[in-house]
């Protein structure tokens, strides 16, 4: 007569026991999208060097896709080629004269206004922005192409 109770005790455990895995799974997946997901929690590894100054950016930029930059000390620019992709659409790149300024350190919306000259038939300026990371001695500017949590860089290495 003891078969209805020894029936019901496994029933439960095996539901207790199922229940169990569910909530290691759930546990599980949340950790992974916390540290892999479409939120990035822990940054890019990027960080404006402290103290940097217009003078200590001036200088000729590349990327590795061949794109070049030069940041001269009275804040004109000369570009070529800069991939102006933004991960969802394609872009022309970015080419020619323009003029370029340091942002104070806790403007939000990048480090290094750059503003291109218009080209012949285009109306208004257009530009761009750039971040800072690096040192003080040795710079390197980026760009994200697309989601900023994704940390995709576009990044210039000083030449």
């Amino acid at each position: 007569m003891n078969t209805g109770r020894t029936a019901a005790a496994v029933s439960v455990g095996v539901i207790v026991a199922v229940l169990g895995a569910c909530g290691a799974l759930v546990i599980a997946c949340t950790g992974f999208w916390v540290v892999f997901g479409p939120v990035n929690y822990f940054g890019c590894g990027t960080e404006r060097p402290a103290g940097i100054t217009a003078a200590d950016l001036a200088g000729s930029y590349a990327t590795d896709d061949g794109g070049r930059l030069e940041l001269r000390p009275d804040g004109t620019l000369t570009a070529s080629g800069l991939d102006n992709s933004d991960g969802f659409e394609s872009r022309p790149p970015l080419s020619g004269p323009g003029k370029w300024f340091l942002e104070p350190a806790d403007n939000p919306f990048g480090d290094i206004d750059l503003i291109f000259e218009s080209p012949p038939g285009y109306n208004g300026g257009y530009g761009t922005d750039l971040n800072i990371s690096g040192s003080r001695t040795d710079p390197w500017l980026y760009w994200y192409v697309g989601d900023p949590d994704s940390c995709v860089l576009y990044r210039f290495n000083r030449v």
